[in-house]
């Protein structure tokens, strides 16, 4: 059966688009997850480079606020370190934490 896969990386990982919305299976092996995981690992990529506007490695939040004011309420959540910025390890950090629980519910 498959099911709907809402990945909210960019409202609890702060990356810029708005929530991807993808019909995906349930990982069923090592091999799949692994895939799954590329993916995610890639997207988050992808939307650290469009967010980080000034190309220095992070995120501020004035950065994230000018692409997607919505998610920038979630800023403080993602910053671990608390100094004022976002990592790509931060929003990695989150991302895994998010797959982990689907597959665990979903898997």
């Amino acid at each position: 059966m498959r099911k709907t896969l809402i990945w909210l990386i960019p409202a609890l990982s702060l990356s810029a688009l708005p929530v991807v919305a993808e019909t995906v299976a349930p990982p069923r092996t090592a091999a799949e997850k692994q895939a799954l995981r590329s993916r995610l690992d890639a997207e988050v990529d992808k939307q650290f480079r469009k967010t980080d506007s000034n190309r220095d490695g992070k995120i501020s939040r004035a950065e994230l606020t000018a692409v997607s004011p919505k998610n920038a309420a979630y800023f403080d959540l993602v910053d671990m370190n608390r100094d004022g910025t976002l990592s790509r390890e931060e929003l990695s950090a989150v991302a895994s934490l998010m797959f982990e629980n689907w597959v665990a519910k979903n898997g």
